[in-house]
């Protein structure tokens, strides 16, 4: 393994010794008052170093032993009817944000063995072969080029202080699509880009029909959606639900998952134009769960998500003890 994947499985190491070992009676009493949707991103069986240290990935066999554990004490359902329920007590749900092709080619198994559904959040932009802009900062960042792009393009962008590129660069303060362009521009001689799009669905015939499996919307390019204008949002949101319903051989759902999902990734624009395009319910990444009983106040619902960074089974359950505390 190279550093970035020792560094990255030493971090992962250091979290699940750390754990605290959490009673059946304890995760009973949380799942009586709790619901839980899970978070996921990569399904690789060793995390790729290009995708850098702290890309997001669970291994099939740590999946299944998740998932496996926390079906005794929560019984899992589709995002849909999830998000439709009363009381989401004793409910869990998985999720699947940005479309890696890894997620068909490891997890499926696991969801047919334990017979648990799972919704695959889209970006069409990757599936036609765009390159995820994170993955360009990533590239830049990995290469040391920091210091030269941000010479070439001082005064263009909000810097905070204490703010790394990989954070400013999804600061709400800098348009998503003038970032972006500045990547292209910075990175066009360069010729590393072409290895990224191999780690994604690329074009409908890879989306798999299966009656466990639906797909869902995570707009068109994963932009910072409250650092677009209202136009630009319309258009991220609009154009890829006309992408999902244009598929008419999987299973789709109609809940949108906002791209990085933050508080400040989203606003009230936001969520007006989600429900105009037909959305029923927005899923956010505030690292929270859900309490049991829900009151619909007339507005699009926002599901907040748990996103484990834990291997461990043990992990998730002293996770999930800590967030019900809170």
């Amino acid at each position: 393994p190279d550093r970035d994947s020792l560094s990255s499985h030493n971090n992962q190491n250091k979290l699940d010794s750390s754990v605290m070992s959490v009673s059946p009676d304890r995760l009973k009493k949380v799942a009586q008052n709790f619901g839980v949707v899970l978070l996921y991103h990569g399904i690789f069986d060793e995390s790729p170093s290009i995708l850098g240290p702290d890309f997001h990935n669970t291994t099939a066999e740590h999946l299944f032993k998740q998932l496996d554990s926390l079906s005794r004490y929560f019984r899992f359902v589709s995002i849909d009817e999830f998000s439709a329920a009363s009381d989401r007590s004793g409910l869990a749900s998985v999720t699947i944000d940005d479309g890696y092709r890894s997620v068909l080619e490891g997890g499926i198994s696991v969801f047919e063995a334990l017979e648990i559904p799972a919704a695959l959040f889209l970006n069409h932009a990757f599936m036609q072969g765009k390159i995820f802009w994170r993955d360009k900062v990533r590239l830049v960042a990995s290469n040391n080029w920091v210091g030269e792009f941000e010479r070439r393009f001082a005064g263009r962008f909000t810097m905070p202080p204490g703010q790394s590129f990989y954070r400013y660069t999804k600061n709400p303060e800098n348009n998503s699509i003038d970032v972006e362009n500045a990547l292209d521009e910075f990175l066009e001689d360069r010729g590393t880009l072409a290895s990224f799009s191999d780690f994604y669905l690329q074009g409908e015939a890879m989306l798999k029909p299966h009656p466990l499996i639906s797909y869902g919307s995570h707009s068109v390019n994963h932009y910072v959606m409250s650092s677009l204008s209202e136009q630009e949002q319309w258009r991220e949101i609009e154009e890829n639900r006309r992408f999902l319903n244009s598929l008419d051989h999987v299973q789709t759902t109609d809940v949108f998952s906002v791209p990085f999902g933050g508080e400040r990734d989203y606003n009230d624009a936001t969520v007006q134009l989600a429900g105009e395009a037909g959305h029923s319910a927005l899923l956010l990444s505030r690292g929270m769960i859900q309490k049991g009983e829900y009151a619909d106040r007339g507005v699009l619902p926002e599901i907040d998500r748990l996103m484990p960074r834990t291997s461990s089974a043990e992990g998730l359950h002293s996770l999930l003890f800590e967030k019900a505390a809170v």
